[in-house]
């Protein structure tokens, strides 16, 4: 009789801070079953590799080149790409999973393993509506031509100025009616948290369209939430939707108390008796509690 083949899942981790907790975090993700690809944020700046890795010992890891991130700009994108790409050229996994620096399991690696051979083909991603809000959706049809300079920094004094800049070009293009997507009518874009859980079939699917992405979302702002979901929605892949995309990213967050908010210790059952497989985000310096409980209930 042959041997089952063993399942493997690559783990892509998008980290800037807290690295102590990032261990914690690789310790409980750490399984022969997974490889592990982290980029950490330039704006970090050093970083001691070889302490982040020896908290793992059954996973292989991998860090990417280091590029600085700039929150809502097109640098974001680019990263999840490189993390993909960087996977695909390793080896051929069952599931890619993108987690940022400040998440958690909420199950230990057979239970999750487990799932995802039961539900094997779905895709896990979420969308918000079946309609964006066209709030979101002026998002990335108008320019933001210097989003990917400030970011969310808001004291450097120049920064700001490009705020402002940004801000003042985007009403001259509402009233010039911009929309960089006029001359594409079957454009359909969709928005929802850009964390995922994707097979290999999309994951190749996103990197062969790399140039079709920068071309629709450089530029824009948060394209991040919006370029998967769009992808996913003009293409076959909408047919394997878990949960056809509501809550189907399987991650607990809460937009309700925060953006988002950040887990405390008054949290844990809540956490716990959610029926997600992770949750972001956690902050030690807001509780470390709640770490340590969640670290000690999926280990």
């Amino acid at each position: 009789m042959g041997c089952e083949l063993m399942s493997k899942h690559a783990y892509l981790i998008m980290a800037h801070n807290n690295f102590d907790f990032l261990k914690k975090e690789l310790e409980l993700l750490d399984d022969e079953r997974n490889d592990i690809f982290i980029h950490i944020d330039k704006k970090a700046g050093k970083i001691d590799e070889d302490y982040i890795r020896d908290s793992v010992k059954k996973s292989k890891v991998f860090f990417i080149a280091r590029k600085r991130i700039q929150w809502a700009a097109y640098s974001g994108i680019q990263c999840e790409i490189n993390l993909l790409k960087e996977a695909v050229n390793t080896g051929r996994y069952d599931y890619y999973h993108l987690l940022s620096g400040a998440d958690l399991p909420l199950k230990n690696q057979d239970e999750i393993h487990a799932f995802f051979e039961k539900e094997n083909g779905k895709e896990f991603l979420n969308f918000d509506s079946p309609v964006p809000r066209e709030s979101d959706m002026k998002r990335i049809r108008k320019y933001y031509i210097f989003q990917h300079l400030y970011g969310r920094n808001r004291k450097n004094p120049f920064l700001v100025f490009l705020f402002v800049l940004d801000k003042i070009l985007g009403k001259i293009q509402d009233v010039l009616h911009v929309n960089r997507y006029k001359k594409e009518p079957d454009f359909l874009p969709q928005k929802g948290a850009n964390w995922f859980s994707i097979t290999h079939e999309l994951a190749l699917e996103v990197i062969n369209r790399e140039k079709w992405i920068r071309k629709h979302f450089i530029f824009s702002r948060s394209g991040d939430e919006v370029f998967l979901q769009t992808i996913v929605n003009s293409t076959d892949f909408k047919h394997n939707l878990y949960r056809n995309g509501r809550q189907g990213c399987l991650r607990k967050i809460d937009w309700g108390r925060g953006k988002p908010y950040t887990w405390r210790i008054g949290d844990y059952d809540e956490l716990m008796n959610s029926g997600f497989l992770f949750a972001r985000k956690f902050d030690p310096v807001v509780d470390e509690e709640i770490i340590e409980k969640v670290y000690d209930a999926v280990k």
